[in-house]
């Protein structure tokens, strides 16, 4: 059911009136990013704005879980796609209220500047996205009480807006969203599961305009216990033009991605030769099975992890936890095949371990190097060859030794190769008991690049420094200082001339200043009301700029 490059904005409009019809969405769009993110967790579209439209980076983005009953040794699996017939998740808590998909068939979204301009007694009332707040749930249907987090002014327990209690979030703008896989299911054994997600990001004129950052708490609300259990992210990459799109893992960062397979994306929906590249990292995942055995989190401590100075510390059941960080990868074309879409529970349950859907291993078939058309696509027929578990690490492996690739083995993808194709990051087999919960963490981050093999590095930088970037994560307080992005005028950058541009929707004119990051004053420049220009940059050397708006002093990294 997906896409044609022709027909593409057809086929999501399709997509929009049958498949979504039933689901409430609504878009965080605070970056160079836009997301459009369902009441079931899950995104759709995650676009950037080229000059003059947005063009797509992402077309879908889902969490997979799955496990085995310890007591009867079935398999319950949850696992959304596109929607196409069957629902495994649906929005709000696990309810025996029927209507209960219904009440909270919502997306609640929030600006940070709207808590800000509330705490500071600026607004008429009680804004709309405070009072939705889902802090809490039915308990006389069985729900959990305390859902959203909330900022708690006199401590009593219950989220009161009019006492001054307001959404607790991450970032600039956030989308909270609550999901489960019981209510309103309607295939397979669910699994009982119930998801708290919160997606956020930044506006600060930085590499944090790159990234969006999701958060899952993931609640076993069943009274069963799992083994063998795995999680999986399900992301879709659409670059532009989505028929030429490579894929790779970046094994020591945790991550997938990727990349054109040549230097032109071309249509009318493509980055055309100012080639987009993206991927998504694992910055946390769920806790592993103790003492067994394995360097989960790729820290050099077996069994343990390190603390503020670099000492290994044993892991222990009530204390310490070692978390699994993409344990595995996998991808899967859009066909009916061994190596295509999932039909059953056991297709979804073999791809989360890095098989294929009839259980052969993903093979590290003829690796060749980068751009090399010799490059196998990892299915082997007979099954006979090293198994893996990362599909087209290139040289990066698992310095742990628990899987292979275990050294470094030249294994890309083939330009031959290049398809729509859909991809997952893996973290698995751990335990999951009746009651207990953990937070998996996540981010995309992308970039640009005029030559393929530039742009594949640069990725892959941006995946290593992703973790140092979510560590250090811009300081944002609900307070007088809260970040207030300026909404008279835009900034774009256009990928095919590679130039950055300023629109004035004020109703005067503006002046701005570009400077080096040392602080040298390059050119100053005006921009009238109503109207357009691009950054006068000609003739400067290639690198990083501040530009400066002078009235607000509002400050801005532009590249050259």
């Amino acid at each position: 059911m997906k896409k044609s490059a022709t027909l593409l904005s057809i086929c999501g409009i399709l997509f929009s009136t049958f498949s979504y019809s039933q689901l409430a969405v609504d878009s965080i769009e605070i970056n160079t990013l836009k997301a459009h993110i369902y009441a079931d967790g899950g995104i759709w579209e995650m676009q950037t704005f080229d000059d003059s439209t947005y063009k797509n980076l992402l077309f879908a983005d889902a969490l997979w879980l799955a496990g085995m009953d310890t007591n009867t040794n079935t398999l319950h699996q949850s696992a959304q796609t596109y929607r196409q017939g069957t629902l495994d998740f649906s929005a709000g808590p696990i309810s025996n209220d029927p209507n209960a998909p219904m009440k909270y068939n919502k997306v609640y979204k929030v600006n940070l500047q709207t808590l800000t301009d509330f705490k500071n007694g600026n607004t008429q009332g009680i804004p709309q996205e405070i009072a939705d707040w889902p802090a809490h749930g039915d308990t006389t249907m069985g729900e959990d009480y305390n859902l959203a987090p909330f900022i708690d002014v006199n401590n009593d327990a219950e989220y009161v807006p009019g006492d001054g209690d307001y959404p607790k979030i991450k970032g600039d703008e956030a989308i909270y969203t609550i999901f489960n896989d019981v209510n309103g299911r309607t295939t397979g054994n669910s699994m009982g599961i119930e998801v708290h997600c919160l997606t956020y990001g930044y506006l600060t004129g930085g590499v944090e305009d790159s990234i969006l950052y999701r958060e899952y708490k993931v609640i076993n609300r069943s009274n069963r216990d799992y083994t063998d259990a795995y999680l999986s992210i399900f992301a879709d990459f659409d670059l532009g033009t989505p028929w030429d799109d490579l894929a790779g893992t970046a094994i020591s960062a945790n991550s997938v991605y990727t990349y054109n397979a040549d230097g032109d994306d071309e249509g009318p929906i493509g980055f055309g030769q100012n080639l987009a590249t993206c991927g998504m990292r694992m910055l946390q995942g769920p806790p592993a099975p103790l003492f067994d055995g394995l360097d989960n989190d790729k820290d050099g401590c077996i069994d343990g992890v390190r603390d503020a100075n670099g000492n290994c510390v044993t892991e222990s059941l009530n204390g310490v936890r070692e978390q699994i960080l993409l344990s595995g990868s996998m991808y899967f074309n859009n066909n009916s095949g061994n190596q295509g879409n999932p039909d059953t529970p056991l297709d979804y349950y073999n791809y989360m371990q890095s098989k294929w859907k009839n259980g052969n291993d993903l093979i590290i078939e003829s690796p060749s190097g980068f751009g090399s058309v010799q490059n196998g696509d990892g299915f082997v027929a007979n099954n006979i060859g090293t198994a893996s578990r990362y599909y087209y690490p290139g040289n990066s492996f698992d310095t742990t030794g628990a899987y292979e690739p275990s050294s470094a083995t030249n294994w890309f993808e083939s330009p031959n190769n290049s398809a729509d194709k859909r991809t997952l990051a893996n973290a698995g087999p751990f335990n999951l008991n009746a009651g207990e919960l953990f937070t998996i963490i996540t981010a995309y981050i992308w970039s640009r690049n005029s030559n393929v093999d530039q742009g594949y590095g640069k990725i892959n930088d941006l995946l290593e420094n992703l973790g140092q970037n979510y560590e250090n994560q811009p300081v944002r307080t609900v307070g007088l200082n809260a970040y207030k992005a300026n909404q008279n005028y835009q900034l774009s950058f256009n990928t095919a001339s590679a130039e950055w541009a300023i629109t004035n929707d004020e109703d005067k004119n503006l002046s701005f200043e570009l400077y080096t990051t040392t602080g040298q004053l390059i050119t100053k420049f005006d921009v009238d009301s109503g109207s357009k220009i691009t950054i006068p940059t000609e003739g400067f050397a290639k690198g990083v700029y501040l530009l400066v708006e002078t009235k607000s002093g509002e400050t801005h990294k532009v590249t050259k």
